[in-house]
């Protein structure tokens, strides 16, 4: 991650990152230059790294599925709950990470860009 994204609160890196699964960009100009420089380096990242962070958590999550069963069929509830909340977990992964959404993390790119370039201008 960029320097000046790892130097924000957490309360801001998570706006940051909400922002780029959005595809939206912020009104203020110092976090929309923050989160251009988020944008770009999710787009400089190597193809495979990419697609490894985008479909890993959906493989996890299905493996996982598919060892709950013989639990959930054996009556080991425990096994049941903790395999739900990792896959629960791994299905958040999905919905809030930017990797999984590169269109958006495009637009949101090209939004913060305006927002930095109307600050210069």
């Amino acid at each position: 991650m960029p320097p000046k994204f790892r130097e924000l609160p957490i309360s801001d890196q998570f706006r940051v990152c909400r922002f780029l699964t959005r595809g939206e960009a912020p009104d203020d100009p110092e976090l929309a230059a923050i989160t251009l420089d988020t944008a770009e380096w999710y787009r400089t990242q190597r193809r495979a790294l990419a697609e490894l962070y985008r479909w890993s958590p959906a493989v996890l999550a299905l493996c996982l599925i598919v060892f709950t069963l013989p639990d959930a069929l054996k009556g080991e509830v425990g096994m049941v709950i903790i395999f739900s909340f990792v896959v629960l977990g791994l299905i958040g992964n999905l919905v809030l990470n930017p990797w999984t959404r590169p269109k958006n993390v495009d637009r949101c790119r090209e939004a913060s860009r305006r927002i930095v370039a109307s600050r210069v201008n």
